[in-house]
């Protein structure tokens, strides 16, 4: 495509906030492939209190590889979430993931800010996997020099797998106003509720069920991404397979909720299991090593359901010589121990993590 020819770009931003449209409360939806999940927070003075949160299961067939399978099925879990919690506000923040999605940071010339747009759809097209036709595009300017050097983060998404996840939230009675990505809504939750340094960057891992997603933040930059097919859902379908469980109770057993105590061979499973997350892990944290010449980690956050696996952090700490903990999305965001208890709240926190960050996105200004 010759520069400076038709090109399209987002409508719904990838990249942005939106105003919260419903008074003072915000809504980040999260789509998984194993739940989705709902967060509303209100603004109280200068920070942000849980008002709502709810999850509700998907089958199995919902989302293939990261993109809608079952839309029906979506918008029907969506629709539960709304009957658990009356929202305030339907406008939304919600996000995605996968290989249909490409983030990309680089540097490039431009003689002008009127030319920037055109300047680094130009340039990122050659970073592109599929064809130029069938994405949409956005990007976020970090920096510009004297000498017309421009810094940027660029989002491009197959537009037929936006479409279906947006059709998804807008069949289900919400308003899809923002796709953002699930590497800032990380970003968002780790910096929103962890002291920032100049001199140190932070890992955040977020462990799904059929995903692990590795964002490095330095300076309110992700300055690394990583997103791998390695996931929990692997473990479930093994223990399943092994003691001829159905898939409910073998994701009990795999996070030791089981009364009658957990068998051996679950146990082997689960540390085989923790030994691979380490690796891969490890494997980011080497890659992020070598390849930049940015901070060194501090430290290691991981999240959700896949983080919820026995003694993960201690694994992971040891593997990679790093700090490594669960993380806390309620450093910050308060919560009314009237409504949730502490119990409801150590439970969420791993799996909240994107939800309440695609809130905080909601709510910027």
């Amino acid at each position: 495509m010759a520069k400076g020819g038709q090109r399209k770009s987002l409508v719904l931003k990838l990249i942005g906030a939106i105003a919260s449209g419903g008074g003072s409360t915000v809504v980040g939806l999260s789509i998984g492939s194993s739940s989705v999940k709902l967060a509303e927070l209100k603004k109280t003075g200068k920070s942000w209190k849980l008002l709502h949160f709810a999850t509700a299961n998907l089958p199995e067939d919902a989302i293939l590889n990261r993109e809608v399978s079952n839309p029906i099925a979506i918008v029907e879990a969506i629709k539960t979430l709304l009957n658990k919690v009356k929202l305030k506000n339907k406008n939304v923040c919600s996000s995605l993931s996968g290989s249909a999605l490409i983030v990309k940071r680089f540097t490039l010339e431009s003689t002008s800010k009127k030319s920037l747009q055109d300047d680094v759809f130009w340039e990122a097209e050659q970073y592109l996997p599929f064809n130029i036709n069938e994405v949409i595009m956005d990007y976020h300017l970090l920096s510009q020099t004297k000498s017309k050097k421009a810094d940027v983060i660029f989002v491009a998404a197959k537009e037929a797998v936006l479409n279906s996840y947006t059709e998804c939230i807008e069949d289900s009675g919400l308003n899809a106003k923002v796709m953002d990505v699930d590497f800032f809504a990380l970003q968002n939750i780790f910096e929103a509720n962890y002291p920032v340094s100049p001199t140190e960057a932070v890992a955040v891992v977020d462990i799904g069920a059929c995903s692990m997603k590795v964002v490095v933040v330095h300076k309110s930059i992700p300055v690394f991404t990583k997103d791998s097919t390695t996931g929990g859902k692997n473990l479930t379908s093994e223990i399943q397979q092994h003691l001829g469980l159905s898939y409910a109770d073998a994701e009990a057993l795999k996070l030791g909720g089981s009364e009658g105590g957990v068998p051996q061979e679950v146990n082997d499973l689960v540390s085989i299991m923790a030994d691979n997350l380490a690796s891969e892990i490890k494997r980011s944290v080497d890659f992020y090593n070598a390849s930049s010449t940015g901070a060194p980690l501090a430290y290691v956050l991981l999240t959700g359901g896949g983080a919820k696996l026995p003694d993960l952090s201690r694994i992971v700490e040891e593997t990679i010589g790093i700090p490594t903990q669960i993380i806390n999305p309620f450093n910050a965001i308060s919560y009314d121990p009237a409504v949730f208890t502490q119990d409801f709240i150590t439970e969420i926190a791993p799996i909240a993590a994107v939800p309440l960050g695609l809130a905080l996105r909601a709510g910027a200004k």
